[in-house]
């Protein structure tokens, strides 16, 4: 597939620990463009250049509050924050036509459902996971149940660090939904279990257990660094910005690699 030749991003919250690992590797990326970044009003790194802050050249890109400045050169949106910022940043870019991309987790389904809707108008790609090995767990963990599910009971573990806001994860319930969808188009019925710990650094490990009679069947994702979700929010983004509208997710992207 041909993308364009360099992607113009805006960061949501780039302050944060997942705005500034975005923000890291789309400097070194010749194809990423990084052309707005915004932060709450008052935060420490207003009207500072993205470049300075993190250590690097100076790009004159300045950390800014101002939706108007924000959106004033953009392909794609990036946004992984509170859900206050999905629902704000999402209606802007419907109105100025920028491909939007959520890596927030815990969405409402009125949230969810104002995706949809701005979905027809731009190209929208939400997932609470964009690591290539979460997913391919997640695909994994479904085609298995198809094989087991009736005489295996199903157990889903959620590992994060102490500071994460929601629980379970959204990866942990993305999953859940994924077995429970591939079952239920079979019509067997099976209780998932999703068990939740919050406690140190963790940046998360989510494991599928599926517990018969005398043996069971293990498969984990553990990430290991933050990075491995900026790439992929990235490589999301030089994707989306060819497409049509419409709401996207992580199987749409992982299909369209073959």
């Amino acid at each position: 597939m041909k993308y364009k030749e360099v992607i113009k991003i805006g960061i949501v919250g780039v302050g944060g620990k997942m705005g500034q690992a975005i923000a890291r590797l789309a400097m070194h990326d010749p194809k990423v463009s990084i052309n707005g970044a915004s932060e709450y009003t008052n935060h420490k790194w207003i009207g500072k250049d993205i470049g300075d802050l993190l250590g690097e050249l100076s790009i004159n890109i300045f950390v800014s509050d101002n939706m108007q400045s924000f959106f004033k050169n953009l392909d794609v949106v990036i946004e992984f924050g509170l859900e206050e910022a999905t629902i704000k940043f999402v209606k802007e870019a419907s109105k100025r036509n920028v491909a939007f991309i959520s890596g927030s987790t815990g969405l409402s389904t009125e949230t969810i459902k104002l995706l949809k809707k701005h979905s027809k108008k731009i190209p929208i790609f939400w997932s609470p996971n964009m690591s290539i090995g979460a997913n391919i767990l997640k695909q994994a963990a479904s085609e298995i149940s198809l094989k087991v599910a009736k005489d295996f009971d199903v157990d889903i573990t959620d590992i994060h660090h102490v500071q994460k806001r929601d629980t379970p994860s959204g990866t942990a319930l993305s999953i859940k939904e994924s077995i429970e969808s591939s079952l239920k188009r079979k019509k067997i019925k099976k209780n998932v279990n999703v068990s939740a710990i919050r406690a140190g650094d963790s940046t998360g490990e989510h494991s599928v257990i599926f517990s018969g009679k005398g043996e069971k069947i293990i498969i984990k994702h553990v990430s290991t660094s933050r990075n491995i979700f900026a790439h992929g929010a990235i490589e999301v983004a030089k994707w989306i910005s060819i497409k049509k509208s419409g709401l996207y997710n992580m199987t749409n992207f992982l299909a369209s690699k073959g």
